[in-house]
């Protein structure tokens, strides 16, 4: 379980690093060697490193479309 904590941990520092940067389009699903990953989408069209990867495709969508919701809530009034 620590494991699984962790691999979670990991891949939503990644992409909120990503949503920071301010050239995060959004976050997309594709096929890589039988897995399912979650990707960003850049400004230039170009797509990020896996942030995620599953086994079952909609786990894959569900964190792409989480990712997604996560890029449009503005920022909180604190970090102005």
């Amino acid at each position: 379980m620590t494991m699984k904590l962790a691999d979670i941990q990991l891949w939503q520092r990644n992409a909120a690093s990503l949503i920071r940067s301010g050239l995060f389009v959004r976050a997309e699903t594709d096929e890589v060697n039988g897995l399912h990953v979650v990707l960003g989408r850049y400004q230039d069209g170009t797509l990020s490193a896996p942030l995620a990867k599953y086994a079952d495709a909609r786990r894959a969508e569900d964190a792409a479309f989480l990712v997604n919701r996560l890029a449009t809530v503005p920022a909180s009034a604190e970090h102005n």
